[in-house]
């Protein structure tokens, strides 16, 4: 534990020393926008399989003509493994104008356009001590030898095509994509393959929407590529001083051994006490069958997680929260609890 706190405090003295961002991504009706994002993190009943884990976000856009700009994003991370790791997670050309309905075009690397965490996949933007929602970093159990590793929903920043298109209620977009949403998003040599998304939302009333979305083409590793079909539904309400949020997906994966359907649902939902403190509880659960050795058996086997999180603001670019998870894998029955510290300091630059 004393290893643990000592180097927490070193990497938040660091990060209250280097400068930092603000919440959003970037605001496209300025010519240049900056902003940074610095998060510290660590979970300490865990028999030290988390490492103490920083992050350094930067996001930046200039408007290079009337409503084109170009947008960057680089990230360093210190991961769980406590490896440092430096991502482009966005760099990408968009052009917005209006003809009936407000458009946006945008080609290169950027989020993929599929998933309520991806919207969230931030620190400044996620309300918990776990800065992303688990469900996208947690691999389905096996479907068999020599099958890639998927998620039901990945943290993936794919290449590609993507155009939105919004109006007052509704809003719908469309992509062509070179990786599945369903990648586990560290498959190493990952291929270039055509994946398509489509989706489109209603916004019912102020503060309340609902979206659905598809996505479809082939997934895998550098060895192996399969189809794939993934349906997402969302949904939001907020209102007074709270706000509810959360998915259902399924996927239905072809492989050799057969057709195997995985799905999962995330629930969130936050209270705002005082103008300095909130509560945030996130549940999420995944089903998935598993192969049983090399036998061709499957089991289903199911994960569970529950994140509940008090967040305190320091000051209007500081917020330190604490919280407790509980998690039951999908190799076996054992919850194990954990006591968590962050803090992520944004700022907006221009």
């Amino acid at each position: 534990m004393r290893r643990h706190l000592c180097g927490l405090a070193l990497c938040l003295a660091l990060a209250t020393s280097v400068p930092a961002e603000a919440q959003g991504t970037g605001s496209s009706s300025r010519t240049v926008s900056l902003d940074t994002v610095v998060g510290v993190q660590d979970y300490f009943e865990d028999a030290g399989a988390w490492k103490t884990q920083a992050i350094f976000d930067t996001f930046g856009t200039v408007e290079i003509a009337p409503r084109l700009q170009i947008s960057l994003r680089p990230v360093i991370w210190r991961s769980m493994t406590g490896e440092w790791n430096t991502h482009i997670y966005h760099a990408s050309l968009r052009y917005e104008f209006q003809k009936g309905s407000k458009w946006r075009v945008e080609a290169g690397k950027f989020p993929s356009p599929i998933g309520l965490g991806m919207t969230e996949n931030r620190a400044s933007v996620n309300d918990g001590v776990v800065w992303w929602h688990r469900g996208y970093y947690s691999p389905l159990p096996s479907f068999g030898p020599g099958a890639a590793r998927h998620s039901l929903m990945s943290s993936i920043y794919p290449v590609g095509v993507l155009v939105n298109t919004s109006g007052n209620r509704w809003d719908a977009r469309a992509a062509f994509i070179d990786r599945a949403p369903v990648d586990f998003f560290t498959v190493d040599d990952a291929p270039r393959l055509g994946n398509s998304i489509v989706g489109g939302g209603i916004s019912l009333r102020q503060g309340m929407r609902i979206g659905v979305a598809a996505a479809w083409g082939r997934s895998g590793d550098a060895s192996v590529s399969e189809p794939y079909a993934l349906v997402n539904v969302e949904g939001e309400y907020a209102f007074g001083y709270t706000k509810i949020s959360g998915e259902w997906t399924r996927d239905r994966f072809e492989m050799p051994t057969g057709d195997h359907v995985s799905h999962g649902w995330t629930l969130q939902a936050r209270q705002t006490l005082t103008p300095r403190v909130y509560v945030h509880s996130r549940v999420t659960v995944l089903e998935s069958p598993a192969a049983i050795g090399t036998s061709g058996a499957f089991q289903d086997r199911t994960y569970r997680a529950v994140d509940t999180t008090v967040g305190y603001l320091v000051n209007a670019e500081s917020t330190l929260r604490v919280g407790h998870a509980a998690m039951q894998r999908f190799s076996g029955p054992a919850i194990d609890h954990q006591i968590g510290v962050s803090i992520v300091w944004a700022k907006r630059w221009w």
